[in-house]
């Protein structure tokens, strides 16, 4: 068996070095074999992880947030979880600190999901992003922009492009809300405020009523989660601001369900019709598998035009699905199968690739 890590400063060290792995997860419990995730799939190290006292004096001495020295406890979180970040040796990591039952001892122990952060923000075309679509949601000066996918689908590197991107070619006020903060930008021509909920605001929902008397131009949400969260944002892009959220959703019919279904029942047909209005792009992103064995990100995009507004209005996603297939050649809409089509095309996917990206949209 493989020597276990014995103190904070190992840990540190190890984490470094599967961060030049180009690991994109790594998975600890206490006293366990530690695991990582790379090009998508995960797989044991050689590594046994420390103590649980020492995991948690490691994160209590490289946490950034408020929570330092608080990590186990976990009761006055309401998931049972604690969110932060932690810096290794100038590198930042994302983490969750929560419990799980040890399957051997059957006691409860302490688990860790970190994932590193990356220092360079990417430029549109680094991350595939196509200029016609950075083109036109650049050209929005007020309006919902979602970016939506499941967690690790890389949303936060396709907001901090097209943010990074706006900031270099206007002249505006930027706010961000993050949990944690991921990627740290660059006023450029413009100026940038960066927050981070769990340090300096409580909520998505209290920074987000606080940035509408920050005077911004363009305002990050970075998880729509509750009603709260999404009525401040809507109000938002109807009153002069361009807002950028996320949804967890999986294809941008979803998406505009999923946004309407945060709220009440009774509010819910006003919201299709603001919508309508509103909402001004939407982008579904997952990674899969490349031929050379990296990561590719696939993309379905919807452009609100007239017609998806009047589908939109009329609560037919059916027509919505209809109008992003169409929609190509004049807006640069793509749904799942068009997406997969042109990687396949480019020799960027496989057979099997392109199956599971087409089924994304049934």
């Amino acid at each position: 068996m493989a020597d276990q890590i014995q103190t904070p400063e190992q840990l540190a060290g190890v984490l470094n070095q599967l961060v030049e792995r180009k690991v994109s997860d790594v998975y600890i419990c206490a006293g366990k074999t530690i695991h990582v995730r790379t090009n998508g799939e995960v797989c044991p190290t050689s590594i046994v992880a420390p103590a649980e006292e020492t995991l948690v004096t490691f994160l209590n001495q490289a946490c950034e947030t408020v929570i330092k020295g608080r990590i186990t406890q976990t009761d006055i979180y309401p998931d049972g979880s604690v969110d932060g970040a932690v810096t290794c040796h100038k590198k930042r990591f994302r983490f969750n600190f929560y419990r799980v039952l040890d399957t051997e001892s059957l006691r409860q122990t302490a688990r860790i999901a970190l994932r590193p952060l990356n220092d360079h923000v990417p430029a549109p075309d680094e991350i595939q992003l196509d200029a016609r679509t950075v083109q036109t949601i650049e050209a929005f000066k007020q309006g919902l922009v979602l970016v939506c996918g499941k967690t690790g689908q890389g949303k936060s590197t396709t907001l901090a492009a097209l943010l990074q991107h706006r900031a270099d070619n206007f002249r505006e006020h930027l706010i961000t809300l993050e949990q944690p903060i991921e990627y740290v930008l660059k006023n450029g021509h413009s100026d940038i405020s960066q927050r981070e909920v769990g340090i300096s605001v409580s909520t998505f929902a209290c920074g987000l009523r606080a940035a509408l008397r920050q005077n911004p131009d363009t305002i990050l949400v970075g998880e729509i989660r509750d009603y709260e969260t999404a009525d401040i944002a809507l109000r938002a892009s109807e009153s002069g601001h361009v807002v950028f959220g996320t949804l967890h959703t999986s294809n941008a019919a979803q998406s505009i369900e999923r946004f309407v279904n945060l709220f009440p029942a009774a509010e819910q047909p006003g919201v299709w019709n603001v919508l309508s209005t509103s909402l001004k792009a939407i982008l579904c992103q997952i990674l899969v598998k490349g031929r050379d064995g990296g990561r590719v990100a696939a993309r379905e995009i919807l452009v609100t035009n007239d017609s998806v507004a009047s589908y939109i209005k009329q609560k037919d996603l059916q027509g919505v699905r209809r109008a992003i297939e169409s929609g190509y050649n004049d807006y640069g809409m793509q749904n799942w199968q068009k997406a997969a089509e042109i990687l396949y095309r480019q020799g960027q996917i496989d057979g099997e690739i392109k199956k599971e990206i087409v089924a994304l949209g049934t």
